[in-house]
């Protein structure tokens, strides 16, 4: 079985914060992994080097992920690059018209599947590692790991307020840095 250290992933995602916890955990459990902040860098990337995964924010500025995924769908040399939304915006005004298009794969072949924000560790993994026929079964299930799935499970719940004041902590977070 192929390893994850073979695999190429290319993370596309503007919010800095997100590509680093994405990354991160996609190189934990051993893959190579390449990012870009929107649209047009992730064209210029794989112009480059064809990577064997992307994941995809849909709602980008310069170029939006909707109109990064048509042009690989309508290009033939990348129509067989696997492509995981990943998306806080299925379900509202930002996105849901453009997810909802691109999921039904009338015009084009959809996705091949999608995961929700925040993202679990653990389902990012293994959606990629399943898309790709790796076994990742090797992913760490260290203290960090464990920490973080703790926390996306407490903000899946938290009240609007919470959500408010941890987003103005990891803006104060930023701002040091």
């Amino acid at each position: 079985m192929t390893e994850p250290r073979e695999k190429t992933i290319l993370v596309v995602e503007d919010e800095p914060d997100v590509r680093a916890f994405i990354s991160a955990t996609l190189e934990d459990a051993g893959f190579q992994v390449a990012t870009a902040a929107n649209g047009l860098e992730a064209h210029n990337f794989v112009k480059e080097q064809k990577p064997d995964l992307v994941t995809l924010d849909l709602v980008m500025p310069r170029q939006s992920g909707v109109l990064f995924y048509k042009k690989l769908r309508t290009n033939p040399k990348w129509l067989d690059i696997p492509v995981l939304i990943v998306t806080a915006h299925a379900r509202d005004d930002l996105g849901m018209d453009d997810f909802n298009e691109l999921m039904k794969g009338k015009e084009l072949p959809p996705p091949l599947g999608f995961l929700e924000k925040p993202v679990n560790p653990e389902a990012l993994v293994r959606s990629v590692a399943q898309a790709l026929g790796v076994d990742a079964t090797g992913f760490p299930e260290t203290p960090m790991n464990q920490t973080r799935n703790e926390i996306l499970e407490r903000l899946r719940s938290a009240d609007g307020e919470t959500l408010r004041k941890v987003q103005e902590m990891l803006n104060e977070n930023r701002r040091k840095v």
